[in-house]
């Protein structure tokens, strides 16, 4: 494999796939992008209409943000909330790389396929779903993750890389 692994202690959820892959496949279409809130929709479709300007995207970002936020404080004081799959193994990862992820203990079975969700500090954050297969007792290889997670993946190993290497400097 031809990726730097970094250090990256990210809390993982995930289960063997046996049977029961449909089940699964259908809460990663959930969370997919394609089943955004309704701020999200609307967003993207004044993206497509080219009414949104570059100069004003962070404040529209942060806007969407506030109005999930608000969202989710309405959501709790209701008493409603997601229900996500029960999955059986909920443990932080040791480390990653660009569709490459490591366990710190020997948990997976060689060859075996499992379907987890991530969490990770990206904007927004957000649970990523994904599916991978174990290469051996502690790597394992994702062979499916929605466009805009992969994207947001592989740019949180960018800024962890580089937050490495500056904590380097600092120690020299």
């Amino acid at each position: 494999m031809n990726t730097r692994i970094i250090k990256a202690p990210l809390g993982i959820e995930f289960s063997q796939i046996n049977d029961n892959e449909s089940v699964f496949k259908k809460e990663f279409d959930l969370l997919s992008e394609n089943n955004d809130d309704p701020i999200s929709a609307w967003l993207k479709s004044m993206r497509a209409k080219g009414k949104v300007i570059d100069e004003s995207e962070p404040t529209i970002q942060l806007l969407v943000e506030l109005h999930r936020k608000i969202d989710t404080l309405s959501a709790e004081i209701k008493n409603e909330k997601k229900d996500f799959l029960k999955l059986e193994y909920s443990i932080r990862l040791d480390s990653i790389g660009h569709n490459l992820i490591i366990f710190e203990d020997e948990i997976l079975q060689g060859g075996k396929k499992y379907y987890g969700r991530i969490d990770i500090a990206v904007f927004p954050v957000r649970k990523m779903p994904l599916f991978f297969e174990a290469l051996d007792s502690t790597n394992a290889r994702i062979y499916l993750m929605h466009e805009r997670d992969i994207a947001d993946f592989d740019s949180y190993i960018t800024a962890r890389e580089r937050s490495i290497i500056r904590e380097s400097k600092l120690k020299v």
